[in-house]
């Protein structure tokens, strides 16, 4: 099969059952990874067009990095025209070598305008259907600089003290999130929170994807007068537990794995806790369908360095060609039985 759904224990037993229900869900959850996300375009459009129209009630949506930007189109008034845009807009990136985060963020900046700009950044902030959170980490005091060296230092400290604990990364980046009313519905435990609104949606979706050295920070109104970054260096795949109890946590991913950090990339023993994700509800393209793209691998920040901008895009493209399968096989299994009959335990991708 092109694509797979895993399910940790209380959410397979419930899906094995009755089915996914669109009107179980009660968290919807975007992770961090740049051009990854392009395996999830098609089915993001698939799924804000057929399948969340049948959930009514009132939703969470939590994203770092793309993943927030994802959450975002989500949360408008027209999704589905929000996630075409995007694609397009993302598929059209050029750059003069080398890369500078100068350049990369007027990119940024020129999206999130088209994307976002203040009649949906309004419709997003007003949405109670849909409520947005955003995840990003802020500077301490002392390390709050913009300058290469002294996020040099900052990253080599965290990096350094994830090997013992990621409360250290934690402490050196405090998780932020930014959302309505300054909601932390998707956490059991209070993070620094700032209030959403129509004035700081595009700067949170800024900080949440900046990745340090790549691209250039920004403060956030509302917050604390400090520079702030990716949201992927605290919850990239996110560890959990979500705030969920009452129903189900879903979860698109690009790829069947989860890493919980930024910084645990390099360190295949820092796993994610079965009890975490009882019942999240993960949707993900198999191994086998990835091993059969182009070049056998997913899109990634790599592809700017590898390849000239004319064979990105061409790659990029049929990639997500290719993805118009895993829309086909999503629509004939919730038809069929809504994933009783090939759902997984979520265990075998921890």
């Amino acid at each position: 099969m092109a694509i797979q759904i895993f399910a940790g224990e209380s959410a397979r037993k419930e899906i094995q059952h009755q089915g996914l229900l669109p009107e179980r869900i009660k968290l919807m959850v975007g992770a961090s990874g740049g051009p990854k996300w392009l395996m999830l375009s098609r089915l993001d459009q698939y799924i804000c067009e057929h399948f969340l129209p049948k959930a009514p009630q009132p939703m969470s949506l939590i994203g770092s990095s793309v993943g927030a930007w994802r959450m975002a189109c989500y949360a408008q008034n027209d999704p589905l025209g929000a996630f075409k845009e995007f694609e397009a807009l993302y598929m059209d990136q050029q750059y003069s070598r080398p890369m500078s985060p100068q350049a990369i963020t007027v990119f940024v900046e020129k999206v999130l305008k088209a994307l976002f700009n203040d009649d949906r950044a309004r419709e997003i902030v007003n949405n109670e259907n849909r409520k947005l959170h955003v995840v990003a980490v802020r500077n301490r005091k002392l390390l709050n600089s913009q300058h290469g060296f002294m996020q040099g230092v900052s990253l080599a400290a965290a990096a350094t003290g994830n090997l013992i604990s990621p409360k250290i990364v934690e402490a050196l980046y405090p998780r932020v999130l930014i959302s309505q009313q300054g909601s932390f519905e998707p956490y059991s435990n209070k993070p620094e929170t700032i209030e959403l609104s129509v004035e700081n949606l595009r700067q949170s979706l800024t900080a949440s994807g900046a990745i340090p050295v790549v691209l250039e920070p920004s403060k956030i109104i509302g917050g604390k007068d400090r520079l702030h970054w990716d949201g992927g260096m605290v919850d990239y795949h996110f560890s959990g537990p979500f705030n969920a109890d009452d129903g189900l946590v879903f979860y698109p991913h690009f790829f069947p794995k989860l890493i919980p950090g930024w910084f645990d990339k390099a360190l295949p023993w820092r796993k994610i806790k079965a009890k975490n994700y009882s019942n999240v509800v993960m949707i993900t393209p198999s191994k086998k369908f990835i091993s059969n793209l182009p070049f056998g691998k997913i899109p990634d920040r790599k592809d700017f360095v590898d390849m000239s901008d004319h064979d990105r895009e061409v790659y990029w493209h049929k990639v997500l060609v290719a993805t118009d399968k895993l829309v086909e096989e999503f629509h004939e299994i919730m038809e069929k039985d809504g994933g009783a009959s090939v759902v997984q335990p979520i265990e075998r991708i921890l």
